[in-house]
């Protein structure tokens, strides 16, 4: 008699048992469905990180590139989510207009600490966020997350460099400018050399008019000699 009510026992104990495994996995499952995914606030996009209005680099890592834009996120007590970020998918367009999605798991991070409840994410400087969504534990319904803050790089000014270096060859044709106006000045002693003719030509002129002056001088004595002899003859 003892013996069929200790099994009565054991048996009633294992079936109160099973009821609470079942009982805990009937509450573990709602809390592995609470994961939802909420769309990013519509006032926040579309905008490059250059003109949204806010601006900082926290939450941001130090070592960000001066050419990189910083996102940051952050998820509202309004949206009633439990804990931090899960992930933050985000859609961008480049300057040719084309589109790049970048996650927190791959270009950024979810901030750790108390309370924080944000995430970042960095992507080069210049592009344009047009959409995002996150992913949360049990958040209410309708809820979204904001866009706090940026921290932007400035795209322009690596690419000015380059640009920079061709001015020194530009520089350099100059050298040959002036050195032709040498050559130039080389021409003009030619011309005052040329000019040696025109100054020879007076001295001839001389030279001949004297030898005319002479051999009329000598034809003056030959005749007036002459005329001497014929009158003592």
């Amino acid at each position: 008699m003892e013996l069929k009510q200790s099994i009565k026992t054991v048996g009633a104990f294992g079936v109160t048992a099973a009821a609470g495994l079942l009982g805990s996995i009937a509450l573990a499952s709602p809390a592995q469905a609470a994961v939802a995914t909420i769309p990013i606030n519509d006032g926040n996009v579309p905008t490059t990180a250059a003109e949204f209005g806010d601006q900082s680099c926290d939450q941001v890592p130090d070592d960000i590139a001066a050419t990189e834009d910083g996102w940051v996120f952050v998820l509202p007590a309004a949206a009633g989510a439990e804990g931090n970020f899960i992930s933050v998918t985000a859609t961008f367009e480049d300057a040719e207009g084309d589109e790049h999605v970048l996650t927190t798991d791959e270009d950024g991070g979810i901030v750790s600490g108390s309370g924080d409840n944000k995430a970042y994410i960095i992507t080069p400087a210049g592009w344009t966020l047009v959409d995002a969504e996150a992913e949360v534990n049990d958040p209410d319904e309708g809820a979204q997350f904001n866009l706090t803050h940026t921290c932007p790089g400035e795209p322009g000014e690596e690419p000015s460099s380059p640009g920079e270096e061709p001015s020194s060859p530009s520089e350099e044709p100059t050298s040959p400018g002036d050195g032709s106006s040498q050559p130039g000045e080389e021409t003009t002693s030619p011309t005052a050399g040329g000019q040696l003719p025109t100054t020879g030509t007076p001295l001839t002129i001389a030279i001949v008019s004297a030898a005319a002056l002479a051999a009329g001088g000598a034809a003056l004595y030959l005749i007036q000699r002459r005329r001497r002899e014929a009158q003592n003859w």
